[in-house]
């Protein structure tokens, strides 16, 4: 991969006029570059060197080329990374947008419907009239029996009680016989 500091590799004047042919052209000059950078990222001073030499450059272009090197490959993964990031919070968004929709049809449809808020307080009130109307019916169930048993020592016992905790499914209701 060439990349745009590769022109750091233009021999340097001096070493222009010294020599007029070069052993290496500039793609073997980056083939050789990318072969050292492949077996260490961070050649040693003695590797810089012995490149310097081979390749007819100042060390300082090939320490140039290297941290450029390095440089650009973290760029490159940084961008990557970026993009997963990116595409992971386009879809975390998303849902959360989806989680909201159906929050809101769930919920709020009934707050902000007057219509459906009637329906479900008359459901509701219609639920009451009935549970009132069923306890009014037992007791006075149990009261016809309880004014039957005083008179009759043998009649039967009957104790009604009603327990009404917090209960969603309603009132406890409790009939004994004895």
């Amino acid at each position: 991969m060439a990349s745009q500091d590769d022109e750091n590799l233009v021999p340097n004047s001096d070493q222009e006029n010294e020599k007029s042919i070069y052993r290496y052209s500039y793609e073997q000059a980056i083939n050789k570059l990318e072969e050292i950078f492949r077996k260490m990222s961070v050649p040693e001073d003695h590797v810089i060197e012995q490149l310097s030499d081979e390749l007819e450059l100042d060390p300082t272009q090939i320490k140039i080329w290297f941290d450029n090197k390095r440089c650009d490959i973290q760029v490159q993964r940084d961008m990557e990374e970026r993009g997963i990031l990116r595409l992971e919070n386009e879809r975390l968004h998303a849902e959360n947008l989806q989680m909201y929709s159906e929050l809101n049809k769930r919920i709020c449809a009934n707050c902000n419907n007057a219509e459906q808020k009637r329906k479900i307080l008359q459901e509701l009130q219609n639920e009451k009239d009935r549970l009132t109307e069923e306890i009014t019916r037992m007791s006075n169930m149990v009261a016809h029996f309880e004014d039957d048993s005083d008179n009759d020592p043998n009649g039967i016992a009957l104790e009604l009680r009603l327990e009404c905790n917090d209960d969603p499914n309603g009132p406890d209701l409790e009939l004994r016989l004895g």
